[in-house]
């Protein structure tokens, strides 16, 4: 019972992920080489932020830390938010 809450941690971390990269691909539809470039690198860079999440979640979950698990799997899920955040606000 007690393994719940890091599982959905790690399938919202999932989700949360696969909804950046396509918000990253739909910013390059019209986008020049350079920005498509750049674009590939956050896209990368956000792709290791969510399988770290996930990996190191699912190491804790095996190990019996499921309260660290729930941590470190949403941890990516947060950074992405605060990411948007960030973009949004900016002028």
């Amino acid at each position: 019972m007690s393994y719940i809450l890091p599982c959905l941690a790690i399938g919202c971390t999932v989700l949360t992920t696969l909804t950046a990269l396509m918000f990253c691909m739909g910013m390059g539809a019209n986008a020049s080489p350079a920005q498509i470039r750049s674009l590939k690198r956050w896209m990368a860079g956000l792709s290791v932020i969510g399988v770290a999440g996930v990996a190191s979640g699912a190491a804790l979950i095996s190990t019996g830390e499921t309260g660290w698990a729930s941590i470190v799997a949403i941890a990516p899920t947060l950074v992405f938010a605060l990411i948007l955040l960030v973009s949004v606000i900016k002028p």
